[in-house]
């Protein structure tokens, strides 16, 4: 698998990077783990919006699933040849697209809900587990030949995605709690817990994503290598990891 990071950003886009969105590539198939704000446009650099497979939201906050209906937009106008499979916690759909006046191009998605087991999605394997934020969400695990990849999406510390993470290749964790950082909080994860978390389940490589853009992102590195003796990366626009 090749995941691109294509936003990165928490909250809000900062001046370099839209909100969260990464793509997952693997034998061809396209999956997207998230669409925030202003993620539509950075995603045309690396893949066709037509050419996506599939999208997983990892939960219904606007910088994690933003751009769901410019993308629908798009695949609508350009005659995408399906529907578009979605998954999402349930509800998700309802944030998404205005029921009282859902535009005709809305019927481009197709909403499913998180598989707790197994399931195929193309030649990949999808896993959620229930993580604990402010609205229900899910972290996902993609797995394919031998290899996975796992995403927090937005989460404080808990069992269940400590559980889902064990023994991943990468570990591609948000970190967008910190003393250097206004807004900490029991539903997201500092440098430190994040770095905690890949030690404890065992990655491979850990990705810290969704800093805020008022963050100081080497501040993070530092506070997560003295936690985390494995390799380290900071999601940035375009980065490529080999999982």
């Amino acid at each position: 698998m090749i995941l691109t990071v294509v936003g990165c950003a928490g909250t809000v886009p900062g001046p370099d990077a839209a909100c969260s969105c990464y793509l997952l590539e693997h034998a061809g198939y396209r999956l997207l783990l998230d669409l925030g704000t202003g993620a539509l446009g950075p995603l045309q650099r690396h893949a066709d919006p037509c050419a996506i497979d599939a999208v997983v939201i990892s939960h219904p906050h606007r910088d994690h699933y933003s751009d769901l209906i410019p993308l629908a937009y798009l695949r609508d106008r350009r005659g995408a040849a399906k529907r578009l499979p979605v998954t999402a916690p349930a509800g998700t759909a309802a944030h998404v697209v205005n029921p009282a006046a859902p535009p005709a191009y809305a019927g481009a998605l197709d909403w499913r809900t998180p598989p707790a087991e197994p399931r195929p999605f193309g030649p990949l394997t999808v896993t959620t587990a229930p993580v604990v934020h402010s609205v229900p969400g899910v972290a996902v695990r993609v797995s394919a030949d031998g290899a996975s990849l796992t995403y927090s999406g937005d989460s404080g510390e808990c069992g269940e995605l400590l559980d889902l993470a064990r023994g991943t290749d990468v570990l591609l964790c948000e970190a967008a709690a910190s003393v250097r950082t206004p807004g900490a909080s029991e539903t997201h994860l500092t440098p430190v817990q994040a770095a905690g978390l890949a030690r404890e389940a065992g990655a491979g490589h850990l990705v810290l994503t969704h800093l805020r853009p008022w963050a100081d992102p080497l501040a993070a590195l530092r506070d997560a290598r003295e936690v985390y003796a494995g390799p380290i990366s900071l999601a940035v626009p375009g980065l490529r990891v080999m999982v």
